[in-house]
């Protein structure tokens, strides 16, 4: 990988329910000083539940204070269908960008996306695998990410609780795919996919 350019702030971004069969692709940017960092950060697939509330409560009030600044990019279900996952994805990254990019920003995204997006051709970004588990600015947007998603299945599921959402929070799970068989797919679920298809399909005859 290429020497990355020292800036004074790193805008430090992630995802969460890229691999999700049902609810949105959240996507979170954290700006903050290159330096900056507070106790209990961490990959957010590596807290507790419990942990990741602290913390995104402990990161909210950094925002309202001024401390860090934020942006969040939300694709349901039914936006992925259309669009594609690939293409949803980079298209709620390069909102975060637009949203936090100054000059004295170098983005860190996690994982290894490449964008072809004129818009953000200019801005300094890499794209690193685990970056969630080595850079403050991910961790918190990780945590922010994981945290808001996960409440909002875990509403969701008092709409559709078939699906066992209040803890496989709309991924691949025994009970999920029991509801799925039982009660087909939802309005919430993302049809595009194979999975789901093949329910949609087979609900047909």
């Amino acid at each position: 990988m290429n020497e990355i350019p020292q800036k004074p702030f790193i805008i430090g971004c992630d995802e969460v329910g890229y691999g999700a069969w049902a609810g949105p692709l959240v996507v979170v940017g954290i700006r903050a000083p290159r330096e900056w960092a507070i106790e209990g950060l961490n990959d957010s697939k590596k807290l507790s539940a419990k942990k990741r509330e602290t913390m995104s409560g402990k990161l909210e009030r950094l925002i309202i204070s001024g401390d860090i600044t934020w942006g969040m990019a939300e694709r349901s279900n039914a936006i992925i269908d259309q669009m594609g996952l690939g293409v949803a994805l980079k298209d709620a990254y390069v909102e975060i960008f637009q949203q936090l990019y100054r000059d004295d920003c170098l983005i860190i995204s996690d994982g290894n996306l490449k964008f072809d997006n004129p818009v953000v051709d200019a801005y300094d970004k890499v794209s690193e695998p685990k970056a969630d588990g080595k850079y403050a600015q991910v961790m918190a947007a990780s945590i922010i990410a994981k945290h808001y998603r996960d409440s909002k299945m875990h509403l969701l599921h008092k709409q559709f609780p078939m699906y066992g959402w209040d803890h496989n929070v709309g991924y691949y799970s025994d009970d999920h795919m029991d509801g799925l068989k039982q009660h087909g797919p939802c309005r919430l679920h993302r049809h595009s996919y194979a999975p789901i298809k093949k329910l949609l399909n087979l609900s047909l005859f």
